[in-house]
């Protein structure tokens, strides 16, 4: 059951009217003044919340010549990996199927089926030391993707922190660089291996060494960025707000003990001075018609 904003009566079913049936108060407009004036403190620090997240939106996209460098680098070892880093074929009974080692060949050798046969074949007698050694091969380099794939989501929500997602899509480029030397390596002890091999063979590419390369423009970009930062221009009293919003959200400080408006810059002063003249105005005119009665009294 509901209770009256002022006196604090237990209000009845029958109560439907907006007068309070004991002491009569409009609970409609009880209190209207403060909460208008605490709904419009929630206002500017809500606004100056939502300006700051977007300037750094913009900032972390296109905010300097580097962060627009980093759009074009954050996708390019992806697309790299559409490059084949060698390739592979399973003589099957009746057919052979060739897979490469690319984004594209380890998606089909998932999609048909053909990494459940090379699982399976790990335990055979025959080749199964090459079947191991080529399951490896792919696990490592479906890590690579995996990397390219984390560096593109930093690099889009790097706007969460402006400066430590650059440190962490250099940490990722590195490891990226290291984890591509690895599969070069499986990749090319499989090869070998494949030579001697009755039911598979295999062959190096060139790929994973683009991939490479890119992974080392992701970290020039990115290391650049983090010695020179990314500019944010925030407009006055912005930030103040935001700071003041986190103590409110926090409860260690009261929105009704905050001034209207909370914090004073150059824009709010200017409303204060336009109002204060539409006063001024107001009542000057409001005296001279009073002043012209009287005197046609």
């Amino acid at each position: 059951m509901a209770h009256c904003p002022k006196c604090g009566k237990k209000l009845k079913l029958t109560d439907i009217s907006q007068f309070c049936p004991s002491c009569g108060v409009n609970m409609r407009f009880v209190d209207f003044e403060k909460n208008f004036y605490k709904e419009a403190k929630i206002a500017e620090l809500s606004q100056a919340n939502m300006h700051v997240k977007i300037k750094r939106l913009k900032a972390s996209f296109v905010g300097s010549k580097l962060t627009i460098a980093r759009l074009i680098v954050m996708i390019l070892p992806l697309v790299s990996m559409l490059i084949p880093n060698g390739e592979f074929s399973l003589m099957l009974p009746f057919s052979a199927n060739t897979y490469s080692f690319s984004a594209l060949g380890v998606y089909t050798l998932f999609s048909s089926g053909g990494f459940d046969y090379i699982t399976g074949m790990t335990g055979a007698a025959i080749d199964g030391a090459v079947f191991t050694s080529l399951k490896n091969a792919l696990f490592v380099y479906a890590g690579v993707a995996v990397i390219c794939v984390l560096i593109l989501l930093v690099s889009v929500l790097g706007f969460i922190s402006i400066k430590n997602m650059q440190k962490i899509n250099v940490a990722l480029a590195c490891s990226g660089v290291l984890i591509s030397v690895v599969s070069m390596v499986m990749i090319g002890k499989f090869a070998a291996g494949a030579g001697k091999s009755v039911f598979i063979s295999g062959k190096n590419g060139f790929g994973l060494i683009v991939t490479m390369i890119m992974f080392a423009a992701v970290c020039a970009v990115n290391f650049l960025l983090i010695k020179k930062g990314i500019p944010v221009e925030y407009d006055e009293g912005m930030l103040e707000r935001v700071e003041i919003f986190k103590k409110v959200k926090a409860g260690e400080v009261d929105i009704d003990a905050l001034p209207q408006p909370i914090v004073e810059t150059a824009e709010t002063r200017k409303i204060d001075e336009e109002i204060a003249k539409e006063e001024a105005s107001f009542k000057k005119k409001h005296e001279t018609k009073e002043g012209t009665d009287n005197g046609n009294r």
